[in-house]
């Protein structure tokens, strides 16, 4: 089986999804993927991964990619289904990162499951929605969450269309879907390398349909995410760009403060796709 192609079968017999990046015998890293994506997320160039002696398993959420479609899911079912991985592949011990909108389940995995966690890491992350945090969202943004939220089922329309576009003509539709991003990275994304994952990402994210994507948007990420950043007793490191469109680096300040034990690392001349800039750094630091 290919490294990129596994999957393991949960206790109410759904597929789970995932991807192996780096030394197989490395230390292990949980990476939760950000919205429309899937287990393809990952750096174009691993050799930080086996420099630095690590194993990335990167997972499809219900309904991206391999992973079965969970019409109940919630943040907190996908840290059960997180939970079952890591028994299944026997993981002493490990760290788990979630970028974007992969944030919330990880943070959700800490607060369920801190006994084997070493640390969390946040990567232009996704914050919960409240009076406050919408405050500092680009119009862009405020206008998709209110959409997904008031009406879900437009939302589920404007996906269909979306997935049979990104089949058919991918450039295109990733020219347009991209256009939202700021300066930093427009200048990221003519890397040719850097397009090929993200195409390669979303596509698969479609594998299934766009009822997975759908349901994760407009009833998981709008809503409550069940605990409190408060309560989280791990260490959290958070890497924020100051010039991201997509996520704003206020919310990195937020949950910075609201997390008990974490820190913030802020990019000045940077935007949302930091990963591919200081991929080596980010999970190095997530590593004994």
């Amino acid at each position: 089986m290919k490294p990129t192609e596994q999957h393991i079968i949960l206790p109410d017999n759904r597929k789970l999804g995932f991807a192996e990046y780096g030394n197989p015998a490395g230390f292990p890293i949980l990476y939760c993927h950000g919205s429309q994506s899937s287990r393809l997320e990952m750096h174009y160039n691993l050799s930080f991964a086996k420099e630095k002696e690590l194993r990335i398993l990167t997972v499809d959420r219900p309904g991206h990619g391999i992973s079965d479609f969970n019409p109940a899911g919630t943040i907190l079912s996908f840290a059960q289904d997180l939970k079952v991985l890591t028994e299944k592949l026997e993981l002493a011990s490990y760290s788990v990162v979630g970028m974007s909108a992969g944030s919330p389940f990880a943070l959700g995995f800490s607060y369920l499951f801190p006994e084997k966690i070493h640390k969390t890491g946040i990567i232009s992350g996704f914050a919960p929605l409240t009076t406050e945090s919408k405050k500092v969202l680009s119009k862009e943004v405020k206008t998709m969450l209110s959409l997904a939220k008031s009406m879900p089922f437009l939302l589920k329309i404007l996906l269909k269309v979306q997935a049979k576009q990104l089949a058919k003509k991918p450039k295109k539709a990733l020219k347009n879907f991209l256009q939202i991003m700021s300066e930093p990275d427009q200048v990221v994304l003519k890397n040719e390398k850097v397009m090929e994952v993200i195409e390669s990402m979303f596509k698969e994210s479609f594998r299934n349909g766009s009822q997975g994507v759908a349901h994760e948007i407009s009833t998981i990420l709008v809503e409550k995410w069940g605990f409190e950043l408060k309560e989280i007793k791990g260490r959290v490191q958070f890497w924020q760009g100051k010039e991201d469109n997509n996520v704003p680096y206020q919310w990195a300040e937020l949950m910075t403060n609201e997390c008990r034990n974490s820190e913030l690392k802020l990019y000045e001349d940077e935007g949302h796709l930091i990963i591919f800039e200081h991929a080596a750094e980010i999970f190095g630091e997530l590593k004994p």
